[in-house]
């Protein structure tokens, strides 16, 4: 599986094929490479065919929502519920994909279905406005956080949890479309990677603390979670804007 979320992957390869860098069947197939089966996604399709020309991307959590299309409070649900979305801000439609294993055990296969949900434009101001310094400044200062509260502790990670991340880690597997601003894809693999780390650390709890430090821990890699996710959303939608030449590709802010 790719390390970025495929909403991430679909907002770039979307706006590459609408600026005419590679036809949109294509765009949908590199975005979706390593899943083996995906409905719903024809909708990209009509976007294009009326006017649209950027795909935008938003990672909400629960209790943090603020960059998801308005209007539509089932969409804010789903879109939280799974920690993700793509839209159209001319049109204020999204789609929020479920990811799921199908299949008997020994010949598993990975499908995606994308639901769509109609919400309020986005105005372009919102998105032009996004930070690319900014984003990778507060996230370098939240890892620099991170890892001073993390080191207090003492024994933070365990050997399951550093193999998951060297596995992860070392994959490679960004499903990125050629010719982004360099500026972006370091700052979009910098927050995946931070955020695959939070991820595995919280899956994998460390049987060396007490309950008061495991919280600790816990609160430290949510906040670390939360400032990679939107890192990566603010990289990704300025990635896309430059494709669509809303912002240049030089001069990124």
């Amino acid at each position: 599986m790719s390390e970025l979320p495929l909403s991430c992957r679909l907002a770039l390869w979307v706006t590459s094929a609408y600026a005419g860098r590679l036809p949109l069947e294509r765009a949908l197939v590199a975005a979706a490479a390593e899943l083996d089966h995906v409905s719903g996604v024809e909708r990209v399709q009509d976007w294009g065919s009326l006017g649209e020309r950027v795909v935008a991307v938003a990672l909400p959590r629960a209790g943090a929502t603020v960059s998801v299309p308005r209007g539509n409070p089932d969409l804010v649900g789903a879109a939280a519920e799974a920690g993700e979305c793509c839209y159209s801000p001319a049109l204020g439609v999204a789609l929020v994909p479920a990811v799921a294993e199908f299949g008997p055990a020994g010949d598993v296969g990975w499908a995606a279905r994308l639901t769509a949900y109609d919400g309020d434009p986005v105005p372009s101001h919102r998105l032009e406005m996004l930070s690319l310094r900014e984003a990778e400044r507060v996230l370098r200062a939240e890892i620099a956080s991170a890892t001073e509260e993390l080191t207090s502790l003492g024994a933070v990670w365990g050997a399951a949890a550093r193999d998951a991340a060297d596995a992860a880690l070392g994959s490679g597997r960004w499903g990125l479309p050629p010719d982004l601003p360099a500026r972006a894809v370091s700052v979009i693999t910098l927050a995946a990677t931070v955020g695959r780390i939070a991820d595995l650390g919280l899956e994998a709890a460390d049987p060396s603390l007490v309950a008061g430090e495991a919280g600790r821990r816990s609160a430290t890699l949510q906040r670390l979670q939360r400032a990679a996710d939107e890192a990566l959303e603010t990289a990704t939608n300025v990635a896309a804007l430059a494709i669509a030449g809303y912002l240049p590709a030089d001069r990124l802010p």
